[in-house]
């Protein structure tokens, strides 16, 4: 399966130019699982190539029924488009019961312009978002929520190595806890593909595991 490690499928030229866009990685699946009601939705990646940038697209669903009735549903896809290391560009659409959130974001010079519900942030350009995907959020101290665009300053400590359920079988995965402005648990694969993550939402444990 090709690498998901970002910084090292866009690693910079001897030249110091950005390298062309290689292969893009595999497109992946993950179920997303509520600790009450069971699997709730589908989480879905897209990779392709665009020039010298790669194109990350995402589509979320989610539905939780009681007595086949919907008390949550959720709808979201996102766009990313990254240029060697860096960010140049996300848009995302949220629809969460009902409501409807957006956020933007774009390169300018040394810094990103990132357009949400809070209005227009300046962040430095080193920022990404906190889609866990992309490996390099394991390095990045300053992260943006995809769905309200608010900065989020977190730290994140190895946790050694697992076990967990990927695709009917067992695998053994690296560990990393994220603390701060956001709290999550997160899995990847030695070749840095994201594996696993699990949040605590409302009280109850969502995971999102490979398929």
């Amino acid at each position: 399966m090709r690498v998901l490690l970002l910084a090292l499928a866009l690693a910079l030229l001897v030249a110091g130019q950005a390298a062309a866009c290689p292969d893009a990685p595999d497109d992946a699946e993950y179920t997303v699982h509520h600790e009450t009601y069971g699997e709730v939705g589908r989480h879905v990646i897209t990779f392709a190539c665009a020039g010298d940038e790669l194109v990350v697209e995402t589509r979320v669903t989610g539905e939780v029924k009681v007595l086949f009735v919907p008390i949550f549903q959720r709808e979201a896809r996102y766009r990313e488009v990254w240029r060697g290391d860096r960010l140049v560009a996300f848009d995302s659409w949220f629809k969460d019961n009902g409501e409807i959130y957006e956020v933007k974001a774009r390169a300018d010079g040394e810094q990103t312009i990132i357009e949400g519900r809070r209005g227009r942030i300046k962040a430095p350009s080193t920022i990404v978002s906190n889609h866990p995907w992309n490996h390099a959020v394991l390095d990045r101290p300053l992260l943006f929520d995809t769905q309200r665009g608010k900065l989020q300053r977190v730290r994140v400590t190895p946790a050694g190595e697992d076990t967990i359920s990927v695709n009917g079988g067992r695998v053994r995965a690296l560990k990393y806890l994220v603390t701060g402005d956001l709290e999550r648990e997160l899995w990847y694969g030695r070749d840095g593909e994201w594996l696993q993550s699990r949040l605590e939402y409302q009280g109850a444990e969502i995971t999102l595991t490979r398929q």
